[in-house]
């Protein structure tokens, strides 16, 4: 590892006691000692990185999602066939040692124990094609074991956090706004410490709370939520739970998640409620059978693991989005203009317009005749005012 103080790349035993022994300075992390990729300098890489230069302040959930492996886990296997061939070569080493020791009584045991040896490496490369049971897959540290690891360690040794990161317990909310534009719904502490951190319920006058239950009648609604079943069905409760009123789903979806899972921190729980499929298909019919199965497989995102500066931005476009006045229902009203051919984008012309008045029941369109006049003898023009008095 690099050595945050003098950038000497040091060996395990140039660094013992989590000592430098050219700078004799300590460091916080060893990653031999706290886990693969936990040191000082990628740390602050990484926690620049998510602060965008020190322009968002992020909080330690954020980090330690950071720290994730991305995507799926390598699947695994019940066998190996490295390890096969690890157990045919002690094998054949036994057998030699067999003859060499047959003339004793020994030799028939070695050989016993070769043949044994020769099953088991059978046995585990037939199963190097054979997928284990699934398996959960969890956060790497739970908050409390992030908090040892990483955080209380930093601060022994530095005496405060890197620049830009907070730790989601101490973050305060602040004051709810006196008179609140719109109310934001999300029950991940790390997102919602994100956006107290950020001004963000300051800058918006937004009302941000946790429970359904909590949300004030009245006020325009925002849920922001994992791409998780349960994420899901909580938008759609809100949403016939409030009749008559704007509630805006801006949460991570789970088809925006299949389209590339190699970027997003996945985790899987096998736990699920046993109604789950059924209260999916009546109450989500919108999801296709490949995100129900993938809900069903267990698997599911953190909305807290996306990049800090993506988040922000997610609840930024929320908030414009449900403050902004609605439409006018009236397509007269936002047409402007001639009419436009819906396919290809230019003036439609009168074919098109009969055909568009035919479509939606106007079977009555006066049909013109040979001589240029309409089905019922008049001109296109209206009345033939050419003409006088008889």
């Amino acid at each position: 590892m690099i050595c945050p103080h003098c950038s000497k790349d040091l060996l395990q035993r140039q660094r013992t006691r989590r000592r430098c022994t050219y700078c004799r300075k300590e460091f916080a992390l060893d990653p031999k000692i706290d886990g693969p990729g936990l040191h000082d300098v990628r740390i602050r890489k990484l926690t620049a990185k998510l602060s965008d230069e020190g322009r968002l302040t992020v909080t330690s959930g954020q980090l330690n999602y950071a720290l994730q492996h991305r995507g799926r886990p390598p699947q695994k296997f019940r066998g190996s066939k490295s390890d096969a061939v690890g157990l045919f070569g002690l094998a054949v080493l036994l057998t030699v040692v067999a003859v060499v020791l047959s003339a004793t009584g020994f030799g028939q045991w070695i050989l016993l124990a070769a043949l044994a040896l020769v099953g088991f490496g059978i046995r585990a490369w037939w199963l190097a094609d054979v997928p284990a049971p699934d398996t959960p897959v969890a956060s790497r540290w739970t908050e409390d074991a992030f908090r040892s690891t990483v955080l209380d360690r930093w601060r022994k040794v530095y005496g405060a956090l890197p620049a830009g990161l907070v730790e989601d317990g101490l973050v305060r909310p602040g004051p709810p706004p006196a008179d609140p534009a719109f109310v934001l719904l999300c029950p991940d502490r790390t997102v919602s410490a994100f956006l107290h951190a950020n001004r963000y319920h300051e800058r918006h006058r937004a009302l941000l709370v946790t429970d359904l239950r909590a949300v004030p009648a009245g006020l325009p609604l925002v849920v922001l939520h994992d791409a998780s079943p349960y994420g899901h069905l909580r938008a759609a409760e809100a949403r016939a739970g409030r009749p008559g009123l704007r509630v805006l789903d801006a949460g991570l979806s789970v088809r925006t998640v299949l389209v590339d899972e190699h970027k997003y921190t996945l985790l899987r729980d096998l736990h699920h409620a046993q109604d789950l499929p059924a209260r999916l298909e009546r109450q989500l019919p919108e999801l296709t059978g490949s995100q129900r199965a993938w809900f069903a497989d267990g698997w599911w995102t953190p909305l807290a693991a996306l990049p800090p500066k993506r988040l922000l931005a997610l609840a930024e476009r929320a908030a414009e989005r449900i403050t902004a006045p609605p439409a006018p229902r009236d397509p007269a009203a936002r047409r402007s203009g001639p009419v436009r051919s819906p396919a290809a984008g230019r003036p439609e012309t009168p074919v098109e317009t009969r055909r568009r008045a035919l479509a939606v029941g106007f079977m009555s369109w006066p049909e013109s005749g040979p001589d240029g006049t309409a089905g019922d003898g008049s001109r296109p023009g209206g009345p033939d005012l050419g003409k006088g008095p008889a």
